[in-house]
């Protein structure tokens, strides 16, 4: 279990004694076993689709584990994903909708047929329906939907044109990030998701606010000592217990913040944001 099995199949020729035959021979085939010309088998290339799909695994790290090339699994894998991106059966039963933007690559934008890698960046749609586990609880198992060339709302708006009323009709939740042209392509002059109840996803929920008592401590910072933030500043050693939540905050942690917010009287300004 866990390693790679090398598969030596030897195949019979057939010959055909139809002086008509535009074939004249040809080597047996299986494909439940391996398809022509594979260089992996068929449950092997379903291995390969799992594991990107489910565990994030890259192509890279899994030519590591079978023992061949990055080019075989690819091409192993890239039909199989072919065939399940045309299945229009994987937009049933949305309930909850997530979007967000996704920068690709930061090199050209020539078309790959140019030698480029494409659009750089995408709009990405996903699956955050619940589900109920083996336990009866409802968790949300993120499936990624679609994704599509460009950045703005009026890419979020064709993709949901194209999904179709019953679709539409279908999503009770929208998550968003907080940027307009998505939420303009839901509501307003557009109104696709128009029975949909729209909501910050909860990576920017966190996200901000997080990111606001950041900049309020460098600003403190800066204006306290005149310079940025060094070794032994009370502000400076604080900066990562900041990001944390309260009820995860050991007692040495708490002892930092109550030592650096009581340090100068500035200091309240951190403690307050």
């Amino acid at each position: 279990m866990g390693r790679p099995v090398r598969i030596v199949w030897r195949k019979r020729r057939w010959v055909c004694p139809e002086p008509t035959c535009p074939v004249g021979s040809f080597m047996e085939q299986d494909e439940q076993v391996a398809a022509p010309r594979a260089r992996l088998t068929t449950r092997a290339c379903w291995w390969v689709v799992e594991q990107i799909r489910r565990e994030h695994a890259s192509v890279n790290g899994l030519r590591r584990q079978l023992g061949t090339s990055w080019r075989t699994v690819w091409e192993a894998a890239k039909p199989l994903l072919q065939q399940a991106a045309d299945q229009e059966s994987r937009f049933e039963g949305v309930t909850t909708l997530g979007v967000d933007e996704h920068v690709w690559h930061h090199v050209s934008t020539k078309p790959i047929e140019d030698g480029g890698r494409g659009p750089k960046e995408l709009t990405g749609m996903v699956d955050l329906t619940r589900h109920e586990d083996k336990n009866g609880n409802l968790v949300v198992r993120a499936r990624l939907l679609d994704l599509v060339p460009g950045r703005s709302g009026e890419a979020y708006q064709t993709w949901l044109v194209e999904r179709g009323e019953t679709f539409r009709a279908g999503v009770e939740i929208a998550t968003l990030d907080p940027s307009h042209g998505y939420k303009n392509a839901i509501r307003h002059q557009h109104d696709q998701l128009q029975d949909a109840r729209a909501v910050l996803d909860a990576v920017h929920v966190v996200k901000l606010p997080t990111q606001v008592v950041d900049e309020v401590r460098r600003r403190v910072q800066q204006d306290t000592t005149g310079h940025r933030g060094r070794r032994g500043d009370p502000l400076y050693r604080i900066r990562n217990i900041l990001r944390a939540g309260q009820e995860h905050l050991t007692d040495r942690q708490r002892a930092l913040l109550d030592a650096a917010f009581t340090a100068r009287q500035d200091h309240l300004e951190v403690e307050v944001a």
